[in-house]
C-alpha cells in the first residue's frame, strides 16, 4: 500500500461525559422543581381550603350565638357584647381585621363589632346570612369574609345552620394530589427533558447501527458521517477506519486469488501440455530437455506454495523460529558461497563487502538464509550481464525514535534500479514491477522478505542507488 489510512479528524464538540452530566442535572432540576411548584400550589390551595373552611365554621358559630341571644327576651340589646367577643376571639385570615354587624328587618344595625385598631377606618361589610328565631326571620349578618364566594353564602343561607359541619375540602388528600400531580409532571418533563439531551447520542449510535449492518450484508462501501459528540466522532472515524480496511483486505484477497489463479495456471499448462505431447508422440518421454522444464515449472509450484504456507503462518502468528546467535560476517560469507555458482552463470561478479569487528546477530539461520536468498535471487534476476552484485554489512543506528544500534545488512546491483512509483508497492504480495521482466517470479519473494525479516524485530527497506540499481537493506538487532 502507497500508505497508512488517515482516521477522519472529529469535530471539537461538548464532551460526552459533560454533556450526560448537563443532561442528568437538567432532569433533576426539572423534577425537583415541577414538584416544589405543584407542592406549593397544593399547599396554597390547601390554605385556601382551610382557611375558607375556618371561615364557614367560623359563620355558623356567630350565627347560632347571635341567635341564640336574640332569643332570649327576642332583643338585640345583649347581642353586641356577644359579637365583640366573638371577633376578638377570632382575628380575620392573614391578619386582617375583622368586622360583625346585625340589622334588624328594618335595616337598622343594632350591633357591631370590630377588632381594627383605634383610629383606623373598619372594614367595610356584606351581607352574609339571616337570622331567624323561632323559624321567621328577625334580621341580617353583616361581616367582613373574604374568602366566601356570593355561592357559598347562598348555600349556607339554605342549609340548616349547626355550630360545626365537614370541611369542604380534606387538606391532606389536598396536598397528596398535589403532590401526585407534581410527581407525575416531573416524570413527564424528565422524559421530555431526557429525550432532547439523549436525541444526540441516539442518532449518533443509530447512524453506527445502520453502518454495521450494511456491513454485514456486504456492503463495504457504506460510510458513517462523523457528527455530535466528540467521542462518537471519534467512534464513527474509527468505523470508518475499519470498512476501510475491511474494503482493501477485501480487494487483495480478489486481488490473491486472480494472482494464485494467474500463476498457477502458467506452470501447470507447461506441465500439462508437456506430458500430453509425449503421450501423443510428439515429444519423446526420455527426451531430457523437455523432462527438465516439466521438472522446473514442478518445482516453481512447490516454492510458491511453499511460499504461501509461510505467509499464512506468519499471519496466524505461528511462525516458528529456531533463534541462534551467529556472526554478522558468517551469514554474509555463507550466503555469498551458495550463489556463487549461480553467479558466474549469469556472468555476474557476486562481491563481499563486510565492516571488521560487527556484532553478532541472533537469527533463524534457515529462515534467514531463505530472505538474503530471496534478495540475491531477485538481484540475479534484473541484473544484466557483466554487472555487480554487492553483499555487505556494517554497524547502523536504526532512525525511529529508540535509535537502536542494529546490524544492516545489504543486497545491492548495477540493474535498471525501480520505478518511482513502484517503491511503496514493492513488498506487497504478488506485486511485480515489469510482468515481461521477471519470468519465473511468483511475485511473493519480497513479501516474504518482509515477512521473515519482521518476525526476527528487524526491517527491510528498498531504495534505488544514485547512478543506477537498487540496494535492499535489513536491519537486525545485535544479539
Amino acid at each position: 500500500m502507497s500508505g497508512s489510512p488517515h482516521l477522519e479528524k472529529a469535530p471539537r464538540s461538548l464532551g460526552f461525559a459533560l454533556w450526560l452530566a448537563i443532561g442528568f442535572a437538567a432532569v433533576t432540576v426539572v423534577s425537583i422543581s415541577s414538584v416544589g411548584v405543584l407542592a406549593s400550589l397544593g399547599g396554597r390551595e390547601t390554605q385556601l381550603a382551610l382557611d375558607e373552611t375556618r371561615e364557614v365554621t367560623y359563620l355558623r358559630q356567630v350565627s347560632v350565638m347571635v341567635q341564640m341571644t336574640y332569643g332570649i327576651g327576642s332583643s338585640w340589646e345583649r347581642v353586641e357584647p356577644v359579637l365583640v367577643d366573638l371577633t376578638s376571639s377570632m382575628p380575620g385570615p392573614n391578619g386582617r381585621a375583622r368586622r360583625l354587624q346585625v340589622r334588624d328587618m328594618d335595616g337598622r344595625i343594632v350591633a357591631d363589632a370590630t377588632d381594627a385598631p383605634p383610629g383606623r377606618e373598619p372594614p367595610p361589610v356584606r351581607r352574609l346570612l339571616s337570622l331567624r328565631y323561632q323559624g321567621e326571620a328577625v334580621g341580617a349578618l353583616f361581616g367582613t369574609m373574604p374568602f366566601l364566594t356570593p355561592d357559598q353564602l347562598v348555600q349556607l343561607e339554605r342549609a340548616p345552620v349547626a355550630m360545626t359541619g365537614p370541611m369542604p375540602i380534606d387538606p391532606e388528600t389536598n396536598m397528596n394530589r398535589a403532590l401526585l400531580g407534581g410527581a407525575g409532571l416531573g416524570a413527564f418533563a424528565a422524559l421530555v427533558v431526557g429525550a432532547i439531551f439523549m436525541h444526540p447520542l441516539t442518532t449518533g449510535v443509530s447512524a453506527l447501527r445502520a453502518g454495521a449492518q450494511r456491513i454485514a450484508a456486504g456492503e463495504l462501501g457504506a460510510r458513517v458521517k462523523p457528527s455530535g459528540f466528540a467521542e462518537l466522532a471519534e467512534l464513527a472515524g474509527s468505523f470508518n477506519h475499519l470498512a476501510e480496511s475491511l474494503a482493501r483486505q477485501e480487494e487483495a484477497r480478489r486481488r490473491l486469488v486472480a494472482d494464485i489463479a494467474h500463476d498457477l495456471r502458467t506452470p501447470l499448462t507447461v506441465i500439462s501440455g508437456t506430458v500430453e505431447a509425449m503421450l501423443d508422440g510428439i515429444y519423446d518421454p526420455n527426451d531430457h530437455v523437455h523432462l527438465r522444464s516439466v521438472r522446473d515449472e514442478a518445482a516453481r509450484l512447490a516454492r510458491m506454495v511453499n511460499d504461501l504456507r509461510a505467509l499464512s503462518l506468519a499471519d496466524a502468528g505461528q511462525m516458528r523460529l529456531d533463534l541462534v546467535v551467529v556472526p554478522a560476517s558468517s551469514v554474509i560469507e555463507d550466503a555469498c558461497e551458495r550463489f556463487a555458482t549461480r553467479a558466474a552463470d549469469c556472468a555476474l561478479a557476486l562481491e563481499p563487502s563486510i565492516t571488521p569487528g560487527l556484532p553478532d546477530v541472533r537469527i533463524d539461520p534457515v529462515r534467514f538464509a531463505q530472505v538474503l536468498g530471496n534478495l540475491i535471487e531477485n538481484a540475479l534476476r534484473f541484473t544484466p550481464a557483466g554487472g555487480t552484485i554487492m553483499v555487505g554489512a556494517h554497524l547502523m543506528v536504526r532512525a525511529d525514535a529508540q535509535g537502536a544500534l542494529g546490524v544492516a545488512i545489504s543486497v545491492s546491483d548495477t540493474g535498471p534500479g525501480i520505478p518511482s512509483e513502484a517503491l511503496p508497492h514493492i513488498f506487497d504480495r504478488f506485486y511485480r514491477v515489469d510482468q515481461a521482466r521477471s519470468p519465473g517470479g511468483s511475485g511473493l519473494g519480497l513479501a516474504i522478505v518482509r515477512t521473515l525479516v519482521e518476525a526476527h524485530n528487524g526491517t527491510v527497506a528498498v531504495a534505488n542507488r544514485p547512478g543506477s540499481g537498487a540496494v535492499f537493506t535489513v536491519w537486525l538487532p545485535v544479539a
